[in-house]
């Protein structure tokens, strides 16, 4: 029978996740919704030039750059209510670890 990949990309704008920062509020993609490519990103953040900054700024433009200078503590759970949100986990990378 197989399987046909819904089209996805029709409802994307719709399947976001609000982020206030002091910048303002960006709109990250729910994270069941993140590509095989961003969630490796995800995955190698400790390795990538820029951490996990580099990947959120990927994900939605500027969302990384708001949040160099909130605390990690702050990082983390954002990460972490982005994940619960979507039911999904990618990983831990060291920077919201810590």
């Amino acid at each position: 029978m197989g399987y046909k990949i819904p089209d996805w990309k029709k409802s994307i704008d719709q399947d976001k996740f609000d982020v206030e920062t002091p910048e303002g509020t960006f709109q990250l993609v729910k994270a069941e919704y993140i590509t095989g490519r961003q969630a490796e990103a995800f995955a190698k953040a400790d390795e990538t030039e820029g951490g996990i900054y580099a990947v959120l700024d990927d994900l939605t433009p500027g969302l990384g750059t708001a949040l160099i200078d909130v605390p990690v503590k702050f990082v983390k759970e954002l990460v972490e209510a982005w994940q619960e949100d979507s039911g999904v986990s990618l990983g831990e990378s060291e920077a919201s670890a810590s």
